[in-house]
């Protein structure tokens, strides 16, 4: 019996769990369409625009239904065995509650494992695609915005881009000297990307000297730049969706990047981190395996689990935020909230083991 009583409770949550992600999934992304649907079919996109659209959010929408399916569904699998009283014969038979943790281990496993690989080999894809696919079916009369970039060779500005990123309207390069004065200011009708380097057409360079500044005009230039057709999607997004290899070359200077390195570099190290959220989750929703089904506590043990993992929730991201503004430490940052709800979810658990 004790053999399969691993195999038993994981299939248990896990079904449950598989079944909430599915559901918090699907209320996600209802939402999200009812919100975008009109601009789809101003558009012209029709009932495909739609489908399509769906389909590309679905990772980003996955990504963020992990953890708040896993409290859930491992609390509405252990209250349900704990009212069959299956759990009490598991800890009648010498299984601890530590141990439960163990047997639940490889399901969080799981889904961490799944969760870290959507963040980053689909997400980032799927998010440039779903931009591409945005801009690309803009209606004629949107007006462009000025998109600005900070790269290796200067910060520089663009008039309009095309929907796939490769062409560059209405380009101006600011290059500045160590001591922050402007050295050169080169302006060009257009950019574009050739699959390996930019090509600058119709380009008119002012350098700054000492006493005189000189103008002087090309029909043709090379770029050299650290910025990307998939970047130059990503500049008016707030909060780009970069896989690890993408923060660091952000980091390392070979990627430009619109936002200040410390924010890549926190954003970095949360990418290591946030599957750490499936664990803080299984902790706490564990303590309700203790509760005896003709006890008064179950109630009070799933509110306080909810309380607490919806907190973990709002603390990490307020952390994030707020601690980005004050220049607290990345490392910090990430591991703050993780580690405070591990330490709690612990505590509770050996208090719980006890009863």
């Amino acid at each position: 019996m004790t053999g399969g009583v691993p195999r038993y409770l994981r299939l248990r949550v896990g079904s449950q769990i598989t079944m909430l992600l599915l559901v918090i999934t699907a209320l996600i992304q209802l939402l999200e369409l009812l919100d975008v649907t009109t601009d789809v079919l101003k558009r012209d996109q029709g009932l495909l625009g739609i489908l399509y659209y769906g389909a590309l959010r679905v990772p980003a929408d996955l990504v963020t239904a992990v953890p708040p399916a896993v409290l859930l569904g491992t609390l509405l699998a252990l209250s349900a065995m704990a009212r069959n009283l299956e759990i009490v014969t598991m800890r009648a038979a010498g299984v601890s509650t530590m141990r439960l943790l163990g047997y639940l281990l490889p399901v969080g496993l799981v889904l961490a494992v799944g969760q870290f690989a959507l963040s980053e080999l689909v997400l980032p894809k799927a998010d440039n695609q779903l931009k591409e696919w945005w801009s690309a079916s803009a209606p004629a009369d949107n007006a462009p915005t000025r998109l600005w970039a900070h790269t290796r060779g200067g910060t520089v500005a663009m008039d309009s881009i095309s929907p796939d990123g490769s062409r560059l309207k209405g380009v101006r390069l600011y290059v500045r000297t160590a001591e922050g004065l402007m050295s050169d200011r080169v302006v060009a009708a257009e950019a574009v990307w050739n699959g390996k380097d930019w090509v600058l057409n119709d380009v008119t360079e002012f350098r700054v000297g000492t006493d005189k500044v000189t103008r002087s005009h090309v029909a043709q230039s090379r770029w050299d730049t650290n910025l990307r057709p998939d970047d130059v999607l990503r500049l008016d997004a707030d909060r780009p969706n970069l896989s690890i290899t993408m923060l660091a070359e952000v980091i390392e200077g070979s990627r430009a990047g619109t936002l200040p390195h410390r924010y890549y570099r926190t954003v970095l190290y949360r990418s290591f981190t946030a599957p750490l959220g499936v664990f803080v989750m299984l902790l706490l929703a564990l303590p309700v395996a203790c509760v005896l089904p003709r006890s008064n506590g179950g109630g009070r043990a799933v509110g306080s689990a909810l309380v607490l993992g919806l907190g973990f929730l709002l603390c990490d991201g307020l952390i994030a935020a707020l601690g980005t503004g004050s220049r607290w430490p990345p490392l910090v940052i990430a591991l703050a909230a993780p580690l405070l709800f591990s330490a709690i979810g612990l505590l509770r658990l050996r208090a719980a083991d006890r009863v």
